[in-house]
C-alpha cells in the first residue's frame, strides 16, 4: 500500500526532476560545450529579450456536469493561461522593465508594464485607473535595507558580481559538470530569427519520456554522489572565496565560517570535511531513497514517471556559448491509476519559450516614476474587496474577472458556536442578535456616535448605506428613512447588539444557520458588493 506520504515525495522527486531537466546542461555535444552555456546563462548580468509561459489543462467535460458554476466557470477560465513579456530589457540585477499579457484562453486577456529599480517598482495595468507602486528600498541582504548594506560595507556591486561569478565557476565545476547527457540528444547547425535578426547557432535538440527522466535523475545523483573529490573541490573553494573576501560575510550578514578559537577548536580541515561528509552523507540518502522507492512504491513512481509524461526541449547556442533561445514542452496524460485522483484533469501542456539579444552588452531599462495618484501595493493588500475593485474601470476586463469570476467583492463573516468573544445571541423571543462593530469593521464599515441624538452612526462605505441606531430602542434610521426593527438595539457586557436580519436587510447581506455537528451550528452573514 502506497502511503499519502509516498505519493507526495513522488511528485516532489517529479518536480524537482523537471527543474533539473529544463536547466540542465550536458555534456559536450557535436562540439558544443553545453555545461559551458548553462555557466554563461547564470552569469548574464544584462539583455534584451522576449518570455512566454503558457498552460494549457484537458479536462473531462464529463466530470464537470455536477460542479458548481462558479467553479466551473474558474476552472474553465484557468485551463488555458499565458503570460507574455516583450520588450524585457535587464540592465542589471537591480534595474528592469516589461510589458506583458495575461490572457486566459479566449475569454480575457489583460495587459500590462512594469519598470523596477532597486529603489522603486511602477506597475501599470490595462483597466486601472492608476498605476501601482512597491517601494524597493527595503529589499537589502538579510533583512538590512540596500543602501545601508551598501554604506556599511566598502564593496561596489561589480565586486560582488565578481565574487558571484566565480563562486558559480566553483559550484558549477561539481553541480553543472556532472550533469549527464539525456538519451535522446542531438545538435546540429541552424540560422534562428532572435530580436528580429538572422543569427547562425547551433540547434540543439532533445526529447525525455518519464522513465528517461527517472533515469536520468538516478544518474546524475550517481554522478554527484561517486564525484567524492569535485564535492572536496567545491566545498573548498566556496570556503577560500568567503574567507578571501570578509566584506561579503558582512553584506550576507552571516559569521566568518571558521572562527580563531583555542586549541581544542575545530582545524579548518575538520570544518570542511564534516561539511563534506553532510553532503555526501545527503546524496547517499537520496540514493537509497530512490532505490526504496522502486521496490516498495513502484505503482506510484510508474504513474508519476509514466510514458505519457513527455518533455521536449529545443535550445539554441550562439558562437560566443550563449543560449539565446529556447523552447520547452511539457505534457502530461493521467493513466487510469491516476485519474480518478487527478480528475476532472485529463492532460496537461506546459510550454516555455524565450528568446535573448544583446547579451551582456549595454542595455538601458526604462526608469520607474511614481505618478502623483499611484497606489502603494502595501496599501492594495490591506482593502476590502469592494475597495479594490473601485479601483478599475468598471468596462475593463480586469473588472469583470475580479468580480463576476473571482469573486473578490464577496464578504462573509460566521460566528462559531465556541466563540466567546461578543457570540452571536438567539434571544428568548427566537431572534439572532449580533454585534455591530465587529459586523462594521469586518465589512469595512465606520461607527460613529451622534452625541446630539445619543446614537450610533453607522456608514457602508460599500453601498453608501447610512444607518442610525440608539441603544434601547427598536427605531432606526435607514438613509433617512425611519423603520422599526424587529428587536430593539441592546447592550450586552458594554457591547451593543442588533437584530441579524434587519441589519442584512439594510446592508443587502445574507444569513445562514448551517449545522456545524450535532446540534452545533454556525451563524453566517454573507453578501456581495
Amino acid at each position: 500500500m502506497v502511503t499519502k506520504f509516498g505519493k507526495l515525495r513522488m511528485l516532489t522527486a517529479l518536480l524537482l526532476a523537471l527543474a533539473l531537466v529544463l536547466l540542465a546542461g550536458c555534456q559536450s555535444i557535436a562540439n558544443v560545450d553545453f555545461n559551458k552555456a548553462l555557466t554563461n546563462a547564470l552569469k548574464v548580468t544584462s539583455s534584451e529579450g522576449k518570455q512566454s509561459v503558457e498552460l494549457k489543462l484537458e479536462l473531462d467535460e464529463a466530470a464537470l456536469e455536477d460542479m458548481p458554476e462558479d467553479e466551473l466557470a474558474l476552472i474553465k477560465l484557468l485551463s488555458n493561461v499565458k503570460l507574455q513579456l516583450d520588450n524585457v530589457k535587464a540592465q542589471d540585477e537591480n534595474h528592469l522593465s516589461f510589458d506583458g499579457s495575461l490572457a486566459f484562453g479566449e475569454e480575457a486577456s489583460i495587459a500590462f508594464s512594469a519598470k523596477l529599480s532597486d529603489t522603486l517598482a511602477v506597475i501599470e495595468l490595462e483597466g486601472a485607473k492608476q498605476p501601482f507602486v512597491l517601494d524597493m528600498a527595503d529589499a537589502g541582504f538579510a533583512g538590512m535595507p540596500a543602501e545601508e548594506a551598501a554604506a556599511e560595507v566598502d564593496i561596489d556591486s561589480e565586486s560582488l558580481a565578481a565574487i558571484g561569478h566565480r563562486m558559480l565557476d566553483t559550484v558549477g565545476a561539481y553541480v553543472i559538470n556532472n550533469l549527464p547527457n539525456p538519451e535522446r540528444i542531438e545538435a546540429k547547425p541552424a540560422t534562428e530569427q532572435v530580436g528580429g535578426a538572422s543569427v547562425p547557432m547551433m540547434h540543439v535538440h532533445f526529447d525525455m519520456n518519464g522513465p528517461e527522466i527517472w533515469a536520468w535523475v538516478k544518474q546524475y545523483v550517481d554522478a554527484l554522489a561517486a564525484d567524492r573529490a569535485g564535492l572536496d573541490r567545491m566545498i573548498a573553494g566556496i570556503y577560500e572565496i568567503i574567507e578571501g573576501s570578509p566584506e561579503l560575510s558582512e553584506v550576507l550578514g552571516i559569521p566568518a565560517l571558521i572562527e580563531e578559537g583555542g586549541l581544542d577548536a575545530p582545524t579548518t580541515e575538520d570544518m570542511l570535511k564534516e561539511a563534506t561528509d553532510e553532503i555526501a552523507a545527503l546524496l547517499a540518502d537520496w540514493q537509497a531513497e530512490m532505490k526504496k522507492a522502486e521496490e516498495a512504491e513502484r505503482a506510484t513512481l510508474d504513474t508519476v514517471f509514466s510514458e505519457s509524461l513527455a518533455l521536449k526541449a529545443d535550445v539554441y547556442v550562439d558562437a560566443k556559448l550563449d543560449i539565446r533561445k529556447q523552447a520547452y514542452e511539457l505534457t502530461y496524460v493521467p493513466g487510469e491509476a491516476a485519474a480518478a485522483d487527478l480528475a476532472p484533469l485529463k492532460g496537461l501542456k506546459l510550454t516555455i519559450a524565450g528568446e535573448a539579444w544583446n547579451v551582456n552588452g549595454d542595455v538601458t531599462a526604462e526608469a520607474p516614476a511614481a505618478s502623483d495618484d499611484a497606489l502603494g501595493l502595501e496599501e492594495l493588500s490591506e482593502m476590502h474587496g469592494y475597495q479594490l475593485l473601485k479601483r478599475f474601470d468598471e468596462t475593463s476586463a480586469v473588472y469583470d474577472l475580479l468580480k463576476n469570476t473571482f469573486h473578490v467583492g464577496k464578504q462573509s463573516i460566521s460566528w462559531y458556536p465556541y466563540e466567546y468573544d461578543n457570540p452571536v445571541i438567539l434571544t428568548p423571543a427566537n431572534i439572532t442578535i449580533i454585534p455591530l462593530r465587529d459586523t462594521a469593521d469586518a465589512l469595512g464599515g465606520k461607527l460613529s456616535p451622534n452625541a446630539k441624538n445619543k446614537s450610533i452612526v453607522l456608514f457602508d462605505e460599500a453601498t453608501g448605506t447610512t444607518i442610525e441606531v440608539k441603544v434601547g430602542s427598536d427605531a432606526a434610521i435607514v438613509n433617512g428613512k425611519s423603520v422599526n426593527w424587529s428587536f430593539p438595539v441592546t447592550s450586552v457586557d458594554g457591547v451593543t447588539y442588533v437584530p441579524a436580519r434587519d441589519l442584512a436587510r439594510a446592508l443587502h447581506a445574507n444569513l445562514a444557520w448551517t449545522t456545524l455537528y450535532g446540534d452545533e451550528k454556525v451563524f453566517t452573514l454573507e453578501r456581495e458588493v
